[in-house]
Parts: C-alpha cells; structure tokens; sequence
C-alpha cells in the first residue's frame, strides 16, 4: 500500500499543506487540481488541492488549508507523524501514525 509517514514540520502544522514525498509522488494525480481528503480513518472529508507548481521538482504540494491546519493542530503537536494514504486518487487518507497510537494508548 502506498502510505508514507509525514512528520508535521513547522509550516505543515501552521499553515495547512503538505508535500508528498518523491518516492510516493507517482501515487498523486499528475495535474494541478481538486482532491479530498479524509483526516482520520473513518473522519471527515474536506476539499484539497494538488499544486505541482509549489516545488521545484515538480512533486505534489497537498493543500487542506484551514480545515487542515485546525486538523493538525487539535490532533497532533508539531513534529508528530502522520500516515499518508494515497491508495485512492480521488481520496488522500491522513491519519495518526499507529505506532504513536499505541504509544498514547498505553500512557
């Protein structure tokens, strides 16, 4: 399965984007445009951007904007990692790394 872990970086958890790493790109629609994603597992969907333009080399920057960022912000602290499911083209899935999961659980 096509999941990348993502370590929220400052601007990712303050601003509401992501850029999906080079080896993962191929997974993401080739063009600028609309994408849902799903934030949590069985969470809601809000409407997301894919812009190529937003790297140099071309790969995929995912924008969530506020929703995304308030997201972040209330599930997660900066530095934390995030699993990014690009199973679906149509649906990007970001959801709590289980690693952490079981770690929290257990606290």
């Amino acid at each position: 399965m096509p999941i990348f872990p993502l370590k929220l970086q400052k601007t990712y958890f303050r601003q509401g984007f992501f850029n999906v790493t080079a080896d993962f790109d191929r997974y993401v629609r080739n063009s600028d445009g609309p994408v849902r994603l799903q934030l949590g597992r069985n969470g809601p969907e809000i409407e997301g951007t894919v812009k190529r333009g937003a790297n140099q080399n071309g790969t995929a920057r995912i924008y969530g904007r506020a929703a995304l960022r308030d997201w972040f912000q209330t599930e997660f602290k900066r530095f934390d990692t995030v699993n990014v499911d690009l199973s679906s083209q149509e649906v990007i899935v970001l959801d709590r790394n289980q690693t952490a999961a079981v770690a929290l659980a257990k606290a």
